[in-house]
Parts: structure tokens; sequence; C-alpha cells
């Protein structure tokens, strides 16, 4: 029941395992996508000058980019697969379903009903969708889902943190991975395929960090 998260522990999780249900893909970025600017920023400020960014910098922008569109088209294949895995075993849908529970409970307290979030999130959504951008309460529900988002993607990561829930996470991942191979045996090749996308994106990662750093100011000698 709980949505993708991005670092590369949590998308296997929930790519491979099937254990999220992506509260905050398809509709609900699309809503949150439709948000205008923060309305007590100017209108200058709302829409900063961009740097000037060198050839080098643009050609690590368009490799982001198409490591990023080719991720997603193989998490959609894998996704497709993934499903026809559970319709074929009973057995991994029930784990996964008492995963989902184990994540359920380890990210509610006193204060926090994980379910009801996700599901008053859920319904924030379809509102949003259904109101005129003119409408002024929009902006305020798109910012209250923000800060809703936020606080249930924290708790999640959290929750993941716990051995128990990180040893059913990995046998689960581990199982569906096999059955989906058995399911469509080009499912090892998209995965290899995935694996080799996810590393390259993390060296363009690297390589902006070093980038940036290179470009910070040095500090004055004494």
């Amino acid at each position: 029941m709980f949505t993708q998260v991005k670092n590369r522990g949590f998308r296997q999780t929930a790519l491979a395992v099937g254990v999220v249900l992506g509260l905050m893909s398809g509709g609900v970025m699309a809503a949150d996508s439709a948000s205008a600017p923060d309305a007590n920023v100017p209108p200058a400020a709302a829409q900063p000058v961009m740097p000037t960014l060198s050839p080098e910098q643009m050609k690590m922008m368009t490799d982001f980019k198409q490591t990023r569109e080719a991720m997603d088209a193989l998490e959609q294949q894998l996704q497709g697969i993934e499903a026809k895995a559970y319709e074929k075993n009973p057995k991994l849908a029930k784990d996964r379903d008492g995963l989902r529970d184990a994540i359920k409970v380890a990210m509610s307290d006193k204060t926090f009903d994980a379910q009801a979030k996700y599901d008053e999130l859920k319904a924030l959504v379809t509102k949003i969708q259904a109101m005129p951008d003119s409408d002024p309460q929009k902006l305020k529900d798109i910012q209250t889902f923000r800060a809703g988002q936020q606080e249930f993607e924290q708790r999640q990561e959290k929750a993941f943190q716990d051995p128990k829930i990180q040893q059913k996470s990995e046998k689960l991942r581990t199982s569906v991975r096999a059955e989906m191979i058995k399911v469509d045996p080009k499912s090892k090749q998209l995965f290899v395929d995935l694996d080799a996308k996810e590393k390259h994106m993390r060296e363009l990662q690297q390589q902006a960090m070093q980038m940036h750093g290179a470009e910070q100011p040095m500090a004055p000698t004494k």
C-alpha cells in the first residue's frame, strides 16, 4: 500500500517485489505537477534565471535524462511481468500482503495511522485533479499533499530500517525475481539492464557532485 522510494534499495523492493502500489506515481504526480508557484513568492522570484551550463554539463544533463527514461521503460516492462508472477503464484501474493501489513504496523503509532494517511492522500489527489487551476484552494491542497507525502515517505523509510522487514523484503524479492524469470525468461536480461542503468545513474550523480565541488570558490588562505 506504499509509495515507491527512489534510492536503489527501496527501488528493488518496490519494483521486483511489488510491495507498494505507487501512491505518488501516475495521477498523484500529475496533480502535484499542476501546482503553481508559491503564492507568497513574487512572480520575478518564482522564475529564477537559470545559470549558463557548460557543454560538459549539458552533455551530462542529456545523459541523465536519457538514462532516467530508459530506467522507467525497463521498470514498466518488469512491473507487467511481476503482476503475472503474482497471479501465477498465490503464495507469493500472500507473502507480499503480509509484508505490506508489517510495513503499515512499523509506520504507525498513536499519532499516525499509515493506512488512514494513505487513504487521505489518495482522496486529496482525486480532489486536486478535479479542481480548476483558478481555484485558490488548489494550491493550498497541493501544499497539504506535499507535507503529508513527505511524512509518509519518511516513516516508510524508517520502517524499512527494521531488520525483520528487511529480511522479509529480501526473501520476497528473491522469490519474486525467480518467479518472474519463470513466467518470462527475458526478465533476467531486463534486470541486468536495469542494474546497469542504475549503476550509470549513480556514476552521473557522483560526477555532478564532484563538478559542483570543483566550482565552489576556494577559501582564502591566511
